[in-house]
């Protein structure tokens, strides 16, 4: 059997995106901002379609991780979330940003100053969250341990976690036709 030629061009097409080719999705996590609309930010997926598995066919695909950007406007809040599957990297690229680690069955939430070019590593089953408590937008790179993340929980009793089970519910009446 004959070995394939190498092609730049396939290559280019299946491991390299571009700037250009991205938009900012702000409609991704848009109901979390619908809970509290501290929760705006937009993500631009580079390699892999991360944990909320959207049909963005733009990205390179994943084999071992995810990265995306993510804008986080002045004021505003990732909240705390928990993947039980990956760790997830936030390295900031422009801005000033605080980390927010709680861990389960924990009430006290930990805050961490992080700068330009500072990162930070949250390994599975830590609540993390990020802050942007600046008069400036921050830019961020994302990145999550694995191709297909699970979805990811909030604290017990938050009303993004409500609405969490909510749609889980719905979505598996939908599944089980009842």
């Amino acid at each position: 059997m004959a070995k394939e030629k190498f092609s730049v061009e396939e290559f280019e097409k299946k491991y390299v995106a571009r700037l250009k080719d991205r938009t900012l999705d702000w409609n991704v996590l848009k109901f979390q901002e619908e809970v509290d609309p501290q929760y705006k930010r937009a993500q631009m997926r580079y390699i892999g379609r991360g944990a909320t598995a959207n049909a963005d066919s733009n990205v390179i695909a994943a084999e071992h991780f995810t990265l995306s950007t993510m804008v986080l406007p002045a004021g505003c809040v990732g909240p705390l979330h928990l993947h039980d599957d990956v760790e997830e990297v936030f390295f900031i690229l422009k801005g000033q940003v605080t980390a927010l680690i709680k861990e389960v069955d924990c009430d006290e939430i930990h805050e961490i100053k992080l700068n330009e070019r500072d990162c930070i590593s949250s390994p599975p089953g830590v609540h993390r969250g990020i802050r942007n408590d600046s008069d400036e937008e921050a830019l961020m790179l994302v990145m999550l341990g694995a191709n297909k993340p699970n979805l990811p929980t909030y604290p017990e009793g938050s009303a993004l976690e409500e609405l969490r089970k909510q749609r889980a519910a719905e979505r598996e009446a939908i599944i089980s036709g009842k």
